[in-house]
């Protein structure tokens, strides 16, 4: 019996260890920001298209998005949008629609002197939507990773669902002027639909 007993134990400190140590989570829900400051948000209130959506409402360091298309694809804005982590006094407003079909689309988030980014944001897609994006990230501008992340995909329902990247324990985001995040359809074809992201916030420490 003892000996089950330190056995339980034991078990229990590394599980407790692993959780700890875990690096980053795509989760559902809001996590704890802390002391961090808000330096990137784009709320899409008052984006058309892939030119004004990609335009943050406002950025420390030049956050902007970039996309990549399918034949056919392209993103607009959607009414009504999320009422989930709103910013800087903003009403649900637009989101914006990413619609099928689509390769991905790229959250630019530099990080010069800030560290351990949290990424929160808004997701729904339509009936007919793809149900999931795949999430890598780029600590050089060029090449994507999906080292040290625990989860690497969303996954999207017909209901505004709020979501959360912590990327607390990658060093090399941090003081980063090249971090940034792909979100990639890896099913883009011709059978429509779309998803749709809003209010994107990214917060950090000053380093």
């Amino acid at each position: 019996m003892k000996r089950y007993i330190a056995f339980l134990s034991v078990l229990v400190i590394c599980v407790s260890s692993c959780v700890k140590d875990r690096v980053s989570v795509a989760s559902t829900g809001p996590v704890v920001i802390g002391d961090r400051k808000l330096i990137h948000y784009w709320s899409f209130n008052s984006g058309t298209d892939s030119t004004t959506l990609s335009v943050p409402d406002t950025t420390i360091g030049g956050g902007r998005i970039s996309f990549s298309f399918a034949p056919n694809g392209y993103a607009d804005g959607v009414s009504p949008g999320a009422g989930l982590n709103l910013r800087h006094g903003q009403d649900t407003g637009s989101g914006m629609r990413v619609r099928n079909p689509f390769y991905s689309w790229v959250l630019h988030a530099p990080t010069t002197g800030y560290k351990q980014p949290i990424v929160q944001f808004a997701i729904q897609k339509s009936n007919s939507g793809p149900a999931s994006n795949t999430i890598s990230y780029t600590t050089d501008g060029v090449n994507y990773t999906t080292d040290g992340l625990n989860a690497t995909s969303i996954l999207f329902t017909t209901t505004w669902t709020l979501y959360s990247l912590d990327f607390s324990a990658i060093s090399a985001v941090n003081d980063n002027p090249k971090f940034a995040i792909k979100f990639t359809n890896s099913i883009a074809d011709t059978s429509g639909g779309n998803d749709r992201y809003d209010n994107i916030s990214v917060d950090a420490f000053v380093k």
